[in-house]
């Protein structure tokens, strides 16, 4: 068996090795400083509502509907970045509540049913207790139903405009009771102003 000698620099380095030390080193930091860079440039990613702001959505990817709209009282903010155009999550105390706009809409009972799917996958809820539902004062009619899970309820209420546009609005807080005040969407549906098909 051959000896083998190994030669290292001061840094415990294999001699004639340093480049790839520096790559594999500038390999870790690039990415860390190109995430911290972004975030820096991004700025704070929760924005906050003040009370009788005036919020927008637009349809998407068709933009033949738009939504105008009020949250009620103060105190909320919308958490992540905020390039969503079509919908919007917001957050007060251990409510949340998500508002969104779409166009084209044939059946609202058939739109209600698709929008709560992903809702009930991804949390474990089920709905049940779907029922008419209008707002005259809004000039909006549609469904709402309820949403329970084992610590958390809410609605989830879908209103149209009867041209093909209509918006999709879900409340979830903890507790078990699906028709609490927490969750009654007629101060929401009150302020929405929906155009457009």
């Amino acid at each position: 068996m051959a000896e083998v000698t190994i030669r290292l620099n001061r840094l415990g380095l294999e001699r004639g090795r340093m480049w790839q030390a520096l790559l594999a080193a500038v390999a870790i930091a690039l990415p860390v400083a190109v995430w911290l860079g972004l975030e820096r440039a991004l700025g704070d990613s929760v924005q906050n509502i003040g009370e009788g702001d005036t919020l927008f959505l637009q349809s998407y990817p068709v933009a033949g509907a738009s939504l105008e709209y009020e949250l009620p009282g103060s105190g909320w903010t919308s958490p992540g970045i905020h390039f969503a155009d079509q919908r919007q999550n917001f957050v007060l105390d251990h409510l949340t509540a998500s508002v969104e706009v779409d166009s084209g809409v044939d059946s609202l009972e058939r739109l209600l049913d698709r929008r709560v799917q992903p809702v009930i996958a991804q949390n474990g809820y089920i709905y049940n207790n779907v029922r008419k539902y209008a707002d005259e004062d809004a000039g909006l009619s549609g469904y709402r139903a309820d949403i329970i899970g084992i610590d958390s309820a809410g609605s989830i209420t879908v209103v149209g405009n009867d041209k093909g546009a209509a918006a999709i609005l879900i409340l979830i807080a903890p507790g078990s009771d699906p028709a609490a005040s927490d969750v009654d969407p007629a101060p929401y549906v009150a302020t929405f102003a929906l155009e457009g098909k």
